[in-house]
């Protein structure tokens, strides 16, 4: 029982620490620590965070943020975006009685060619009718399309996280019929933007040191 310690115990001292990144898309921001043996072991493992983890704004908590890694050089492991979801308890504490829940799915490709499944979700002030509510999901796709046709994938993300692509939503959408809310509930990569992490990654730590 004592040798099985010991030899546990010095498999885990021959592992090596990594820090893990966000994409450049979030600054390359310093998100976890991992141990790994090797780099290899790294390769495709995603991590999960919380915009609070990386603007500090508690009120950022609920936005849940999933990076995948790609690349390691020496002991820094360098992430893409992989998806990002609102929190279920945060989805629950909007939903009101008396109102209509409207959700969007729509498939669509960034200017760089990046293949993206993005939900959204509006709720109105009070019930509104079926009509009303095929026009404000035809707004959301509208809305969702174009601004994918007219960004890249990185500013894509970053409007969808910060609440830009939910906010021209919202204004349009409310002339068909009032809003309380709305937002992008979710976005998942299909498929990402055919670019050279690498090479972004050294790119933007030339300019920006990772801290």
């Amino acid at each position: 029982m004592s040798h099985r310690r010991v030899s546990a115990r010095d498999k885990w001292s021959r592992k090596r620490w990594f820090t893990v990144y966000a994409p450049p898309a979030f600054g390359l921001k310093e998100v976890a620590t991992i141990p790994a043996f090797d780099a290899k072991q790294l390769i495709n493992r995603t991590v999960e965070v919380t915009l609070y983890d990386l603007v500090g704004d508690i009120s950022q908590l609920h936005i849940k943020l999933k990076f995948q890694i790609k690349h390691v050089e020496g002991d820094k492991a360098f992430t893409q975006f992989k998806g990002f979801e609102l929190a279920r308890d945060y989805i629950r504490s909007i939903v009101r009685r008396g109102s209509t829940k409207i959700e969007g799915f729509f498939n669509v490709e960034t200017k760089d060619g990046a293949q993206l499944r993005v939900a959204t979700l509006a709720l109105t002030m009070k019930r509104c009718k079926t009509s009303q509510e095929k026009a404000i999901r035809k707004i959301m796709g509208e809305v969702v399309v174009s601004r994918a046709s007219q960004l890249n994938f990185d500013e894509f993300i970053r409007e969808a996280v910060l609440g830009k692509i939910a906010s021209e939503i919202f204004n349009r959408a409310r002339k068909i019929y009032p809003l309380r809310r709305a937002e992008v509930e979710k976005v998942k990569v299909l498929q990402p933007p055919p670019v050279d992490l690498a090479e972004i990654v050294k790119k933007t730590l030339a300019e920006t040191p990772a801290t």
